[in-house]
């Protein structure tokens, strides 16, 4: 029988029920992929977290060192992720509160790198994530595809759409739009990129709630047909925004039906983005040795990883 401890929180949210919902597994080692894809795809989440010690001892001493680090992936119900922002906080969250509550910060080891998440100098129930910074590109899309972007949207035509690295933002003029959006997700999913997030400088609409930019992520592709409140897009519009207004600190808002605020600060290689996290419940998964097994030989049978992947999966976290 596997011990797995799981917490669900919300991220970037100010109330229970608010920001996004992420699910993070507390794990002594990893479990097979297969098995965590599906316990992803059982938590109907936009992403589960997976968390490994690297050193089962590393929790904080207590001396003002980082707790860590800590190995960590990302699933939403159908795929792993690159990265993910909200579930990275989601899972600060548990470590600092669970694992190591004196410890000023914690450090995650990912595919994509280091992530560092501390505590908010200046609000003790926020964390401040630094997350790469996302470069954007404005691309000129034909006729064509600036109709089906515009059809994708419900009808909204873009004022300008720029590319990162795996998704595409458009702008739009007016931030009401934004909100209105009624998207087609066979039609998002059509589209080239990966995801699609749609964004708007907020000019003082009341619907912005004193934010300085409003927007919304659309990601079929990925099982999310709309994320509720999305790390990486902040990565690129604040410092976009950031740059239109001559501002080194903003507050996003992301209109989603949840609703999710952010406070981002852009550096000139990353930015840091600030957020607070809710509990909703603990407990712990009943995953035995049988279930795990049929899960992963399941997977190999109709060639869903490779077989290296489910050999290995069960040894402990590795660099």
């Amino acid at each position: 029988m596997r011990n797995v401890r799981i917490f669900h929180l919300d991220a970037f949210a100010e109330r229970l029920f608010a920001g996004n919902p992420a699910a993070v597994c507390l794990m002594d080692a990893w479990l097979p992929v297969p098995v965590m894809q599906a316990i992803a795809a059982e938590n109907r989440l936009s992403e589960t977290a997976f968390l490994v010690p690297e050193d089962p001892g590393g929790f904080g001493t207590g001396d003002g060192a980082a707790a860590g680090p800590f190995h960590l992936r990302w699933f939403t119900p159908t795929t792993e992720m690159p990265m993910c922002g909200h579930a990275t906080l989601a899972a600060a969250h548990v470590v600092l509160s669970r694992l190591a509550p004196e410890a000023p910060a914690v450090v995650f080891r990912t595919r994509g790198g280091l992530l560092h998440v501390a505590r908010d100098p200046e609000a003790d129930d926020r964390l401040c994530l630094s997350l790469p910074r996302e470069r954007l590109t404005g691309i000129e899309p034909r006729p064509a595809l600036l109709r089906a972007i515009t059809a994708a949207l419900g009808g909204v035509v873009p004022a300008a759409v720029l590319e990162g690295r795996h998704d595409w933002y458009v702008l739009v003029e007016d931030p009401a739009e934004v909100e209105v959006i009624r998207p087609d997700a066979a039609a998002i999913s059509a589209l080239p990129p990966r995801a699609v997030a749609v964004a708007s400088l907020a000019d003082g609409a009341s619907l912005a709630d004193g934010a300085d930019y409003v927007c919304r992520f659309f990601a079929p592709k990925l099982g999310v047909p709309e994320d509720p409140v999305t790390g990486i897009v902040h990565a690129g519009l604040a410092p976009l925004f950031a740059d239109m207004l001559a501002r080194d600190r903003l507050d996003g808002l992301q209109l989603s039906p949840r609703r999710g605020r952010v406070t981002v600060m852009p550096r000139p290689d990353h930015i840091v983005l600030t957020g607070r996290v809710v509990e909703y419940s603990e407990g712990r998964l009943v995953l035995n040795r049988l279930d795990v097994e049929r899960t992963t030989a399941a997977a190999l049978a109709v060639g869903r990883l490779p077989l290296t992947l489910a050999a290995g999966a069960g040894l402990r976290a590795r660099g």
